[in-house]
């Protein structure tokens, strides 16, 4: 059996290792931005706002849902629509990363992306929320983009102090994976282990993907 043949093996191996493993992790980045956005609209600031406008506002994003929960996606498009702009900043929020899931799960990833670009561009809401979008849009991106790209877009949501940290970097060596960068890979994902404020769950995950690269 020639070394060759050995070593394309042993690539094809380590290469599907990295799938599962971001198949696997991939649910978990998912889940916690999800689980993240539900809570928007109770912890965003309304102030300058009476009950009545709230109430308003609020109406119209339950009727997005209903359309939603009767798989009337156009008419729920239509109705985020009317929303994109509103002055009431939760639901500004929560609309665009529903509007972004509609366009996802259409296949329609630019599009997704272009609504989470203008939501982290937006003055008025604030930057906690403005860098999840930014988050969001840069993993929907990753199967696609370059490295230069995904580091474009990650690299500023990894200062130190940023709520996203950590799972930017994640992100971020995932990219370098997939852009067959494995020097950079290895070097974030060092990073990410031996970081002390790291926590345990990222240093564990940054082991495992760093155990397949070596």
């Amino acid at each position: 059996m020639s070394e060759e043949f050995i070593r394309e093996v042993d690539e094809d191996l380590r290469h599907q290792q990295m799938k599962n493993l971001w198949k696997k992790y991939g649910s978990y980045v998912i889940a916690f931005l999800v689980g993240t956005v539900l809570f928007v609209a109770g912890n965003v600031s309304l102030r300058n706002y009476n009950e009545g406008q709230y109430a308003k506002v609020a109406d119209q994003y339950s009727a997005v849902e209903q359309s939603v929960t009767a798989n009337d996606m156009d008419d729920a498009l239509k109705k985020l629509g009317l929303l994109s702009d509103t002055d009431v900043v939760g639901y500004k929020i929560l609309a665009a990363f529903r509007e972004a899931d509609i366009e996802l799960s259409r296949n329609n990833n630019q599009k997704a992306v272009a609504v989470l670009d203008k939501l982290s561009k937006a003055s008025d809401v604030d930057q906690y929320y403005r860098d999840l979008s930014a988050l969001k849009a840069g993993m929907i991106i990753l199967d696609d983009a370059t490295f230069d790209d995904a580091q474009s877009r990650l690299t500023p949501l990894t200062i130190e102090g940023n709520p996203w940290k950590y799972m930017a970097k994640e992100l971020l060596a995932m990219a370098a994976i997939k852009n067959g960068n494995m020097a950079e890979a290895k070097e974030i994902l060092t990073q990410l282990e031996q970081d002390l404020e790291a926590p345990q769950d990222v240093k564990d995950r940054a082991k495992n993907f760093r155990s397949v690269i070596d």
